[in-house]
């Protein structure tokens, strides 16, 4: 899965080299890129995040509830089914990892994993509780970055996990008055 991070950072070098260049190929690229079916782009500004991120249409699921929280994580709620977090953050994929393996009360079972990004189940067994769906993704903006992963208080199957993070891959940052999107 390298090579998707490689596809998404040559995306962005074209979208930057082709603002004037006048060759609108390479901007619808970057637009079917980054778009998901049933999907709409949520502007972040209004909670002191200068980006952008797909989330489900809300004609069909409701609108987002958006909260920023006292620890600066900024929730994002569609309905029942999605819920992401981002926050500033090293998005440290190998400590996470280490802290998974390490845990004396889940076993964890790491589900796919990508250069910049994994999705993982935790389990205590024998115990009844429901196997849980996490997962984690370092997105990097300019010079900042920051850590999406689902919202900790939901319970998403493994398939929301999955739109959750094909989602949280689509963060950007907002264009600020006078700068021409690429």
């Amino acid at each position: 899965m390298k090579g998707l991070t490689y596809f998404f950072a040559v995306i962005i070098a074209f979208s930057i080299t082709a603002c004037g260049s006048g060759t609108d190929e390479t901007v619808d690229e970057t637009l079917e890129a980054v778009e998901l079916k049933g999907f709409e782009e949520l502007n972040l500004s209004e909670w002191g995040f200068d980006l952008t991120v797909m989330v489900p249409e809300a004609e069909i699921h409701g609108a987002p509830e958006v909260v920023l929280t006292e620890r600066g994580a900024l929730e994002i709620v569609v309905g029942l089914d999605f819920g992401l977090e981002i926050m500033f953050g090293e998005g440290d994929i190998a400590l996470l990892k280490m802290d998974l393996q390490d845990d004396l009360v889940f076993t964890s079972e790491i589900i796919k994993e990508e250069e910049n990004a994994i999705i993982y189940t935790q389990d205590i067994p024998d115990s009844g509780v429901k196997t849980q769906n996490h997962f984690l993704y370092k997105a990097e903006v300019g010079t900042d970055i920051f850590e999406v992963r689902d919202v900790i208080d939901g319970e998403y199957g493994s398939g929301m996990i999955e739109k959750m993070l094909e989602a949280a891959k689509t963060i950007k940052a907002t264009n600020k008055p006078g700068e021409v999107a690429a």
